[in-house]
């Protein structure tokens, strides 16, 4: 199956991530596509998989309607792919999720299982959180082509692995294309996969900066360096003997390379013992491996790439802020959104912290995936809430939801959405640092009664700090469930089955983390009784003063509104 991208552009954040991208994979090729971290390479790869929606241009499949249903992708990180207690299930799941029949189903995990070399009856029992990370990687891509994708993509992957490892699946990858299906790579391992490609994409600053053969980038170094990316090791060695002319030409391969070698006579040794060759470079091929060469202007290269203006960053103001008005601000604010029980200041509050997340320049679909886990628990929390258990007498008919108990569950929720809001708008605007510099001088007073206070405070900053990285893995795990799936929208998307497959890999992701992070304190030493220099120096300004003034008064006039109303 082949897939073209034309004109494709995608917005992050309110931020461009790809500009006008428009490229052509053929049916039952490999393609290698490189580019520095923030190129867009993921994004991309991701577009083509059809797990999001190009903000411009379209995506077509050859032969399914503009359908990526036959497209399979494998993100670069094994351990945010697997969520099923066997192997067997992991990749049923996906067969259950396309639509395969039940009795197809063992013979699609068996040969899927055999392609990858991992065997049917030593593998399928065991818990794939149990596997080597090498075997967790061929899991991933036998879970991928249960499925018989047409066109299947691959994200690193090569990365991570030990190197009979990363051989083992080079030589997968190569019977993958045999058998017809339609590669994409997404690499910085260029010594490995450039030279099994049949075409090379490079990414810089979001847009095609190269799109054609291989072979020119391994010859011409400029092209990837002046891509912040370095040319394969076989590549450099062998343009370093080519000028100095024990080589008659540029080899596209470490094989290659070998077999030119071999094939070389043993040069008698110079005056300083050092054998020597006639040297047949010219001074322009010496300035080019040297860099001294100056670059053509990018139109000579196919797909150049357009400069990104410079946008203003907005919510500045907020990151300049003295930590201690936000954390003030934070427990001020709490306090009396707690103190509120009717509608009109919850109202009032929720507003002025909307003003609040725009002013600050956080991202609406930052936001929007922040508070997604929160709702269907407040939802349910809210019908809770609705019931009247007391009263036969019901208002809203035989479900048991009075109109009281409707207004009192949601201002309880509106309430808690304020405070979780509090909490998100003070951890976007502060990073580490300063947090934990304004909760020690917080808690600074408590040491005149022997309280330890290091110990809290960083307990509360790495716990602040911790929130945000759950989220980002928990993101992870629903693009890769969403990925073993037919895409869905809306609610559909997550049932509960889907939901309850997520929290076991969480767990394991967060017990994990939680023990390097208590080695990581542990080899650093750390002693709450000796001093620790600031690693961010507070400095209140006359900007600050105004600001917690701004905070009192507003809190002041809230209160107000709550006790009156």
């Amino acid at each position: 199956m082949s897939v073209r991208a034309e004109n494709v552009s995608f917005l992050y954040d309110a931020a461009s991530a790809l500009q006008n991208v428009d490229l052509e994979i053929p049916g039952g090729t490999l393609t290698v596509l490189c580019g520095v971290t923030g190129s867009g390479k993921s994004t991309l790869l991701r577009l083509l998989a059809g797990l999001a929606e190009p903000a411009a241009g379209r995506i077509i499949y050859a032969g399914d309607s503009g359908s990526a249903a036959r497209a399979a992708i494998v993100f670069q990180q094994p351990e945010t792919q697997l969520f099923a207690g066997s192997v067997y299930k992991e990749i049923e799941y996906g067969l259950e999720q396309h639509g395969v029949p039940k009795a197809q189903q063992a013979e699609r995990v068996r040969s899927a299982l055999s392609t990858v070399g991992l065997p049917y009856e030593t593998f399928a029992g065991r818990s794939p959180f149990l596997l080597s990370g090498g075997e967790k990687r061929r899991l991933c891509i036998a879970a991928a082509l249960a499925v018989r994708p047409q066109l299947l993509i691959l994200d690193e992957p090569t990365a991570g692995l030990d190197p009979q490892a990363a051989q083992s699946l080079l030589q997968l990858v190569q019977q993958l294309r045999a058998e017809g299906i339609t590669l994409i790579i997404g690499t910085h391992d260029l010594d490995s996969l450039l030279p099994l490609a049949d075409k090379a994409v490079v990414m810089r600053s979001g847009s095609v900066y190269y799109d054609g053969p291989p072979a020119p980038l391994a010859a011409d170094h400029m092209l990837l360096r002046s891509a912040g990316l370095e040319p394969p090791a076989y590549s450099r060695i062998g343009n370093r003997l080519r000028l100095q002319g024990l080589l008659s030409g540029q080899p596209d391969s470490l094989d290659a390379l070998l077999a030119e070698l071999a094939l070389l006579p043993l040069a008698a040794p110079s005056g300083d013992g050092l054998p020597r060759a006639p040297r047949k470079a010219s001074c322009s091929a010496s300035q080019a491996e040297s860099g001294q060469l100056q670059m053509l202007p990018d139109t000579a290269h196919e797909g150049t790439p357009t400069s990104n203006p410079a946008i203003p960053r907005r919510g500045v103001y907020w990151k300049k802020l003295d930590p201690r008005v936000k954390w003030l601000g934070m427990l001020l604010g709490s306090l009396v959104v707690l103190g509120m029980s009717s509608p009109l200041p919850l109202l009032l509050a929720s507003a002025l912290t909307a003003v609040l997340a725009g002013s600050a320049a956080v991202p609406w679909s930052r936001t929007v995936r922040f508070f997604r886990p929160f709702l269907l628990m407040f939802l349910f929390l809210w019908l809770l809430s609705a019931l009247d258990w007391s009263s036969p007498d019901l208002t809203l008919g035989p479900f048991g939801f009075s109109s009281e108990g409707i207004v009192r569950g949601g201002l309880n929720v509106l309430r808690f959405l304020l405070l979780i809001a509090l909490g998100f708008l003070f951890t976007e605007t502060t990073t580490g640092a300063p947090l934990r510099e304004a909760l020690e001088w917080s808690l600074a007073p408590l040491k005149r009664l022997g309280i330890r206070t290091r110990g809290w405070s960083l307990a509360v900053s790495v716990t602040l700090q911790f929130v945000p990285w759950i989220l980002g893995k928990l993101s992870q795990l629903q693009l890769a469930l969403k990925s073993r799936g037919k895409p869905q929208r809306g609610l559909t998307r997550w049932t509960p089955r889907q939901i309850s497959m997520l929290v076991v890999p969480l767990l394991i992701l967060v017990i994990g983390m939680g023990d390097e992070l208590a080695t990581a304190v542990d080899s650093r030493g750390y002693d709450p009784k000796k001093a620790r220099t600031p690693s961010y120096p507070l400095n209140w300004r006359s900007a600050d003063t105004l600001a917690l003034a701004c905070v009192v008064l507003t809190a002041a006039v809230l209160w107000w509104i709550s006790q009156i109303s």
